[in-house]
């Protein structure tokens, strides 16, 4: 048992990639940076679960991310953003799956409508 669990180990870190992730957020609290690993597949959402205290709802079939680190968003005021190697996916967390990703970026904001 103990060479087939070495075993996985080792091949998980043979597909492991490196992301920094950056939490920015907004309200005078210190921002946060974490190096962290993940296999190729595992969704925005789930990264950012390994380095933060997320909470999520859901609004008709879209799961968006409510709260990181008890900074809770605002409907209609502020919520949550993210970015992968600087640039908007437009899709949600849950649904992107990361592939040779190397940074991740979440910001706290002022929601607007386009």
């Amino acid at each position: 048992m103990k060479t087939i669990s070495v075993l996985l180990l080792l091949c998980v870190s043979i597909f492991a990639n490196d992301i920094e992730v950056t939490i920015l957020y907004g309200n005078g609290s210190p921002d946060k940076v974490i190096q962290t690993t993940y296999t190729p597949g595992m969704s925005a959402l789930e990264v950012l679960k390994q380095v933060s205290t997320v909470q999520t709802s859901k609004t008709g079939k879209f799961l968006f991310v409510r709260s990181i680190d008890d900074v809770t968003s605002q409907v209609g005021k502020f919520g949550w953003f993210y970015l992968i190697d600087g640039k908007s996916v437009h899709t949600t967390a849950e649904n992107y799956p990361l592939k040779d990703a190397k940074s991740m970026l979440w910001v706290y904001k002022v929601e607007a409508c386009y």
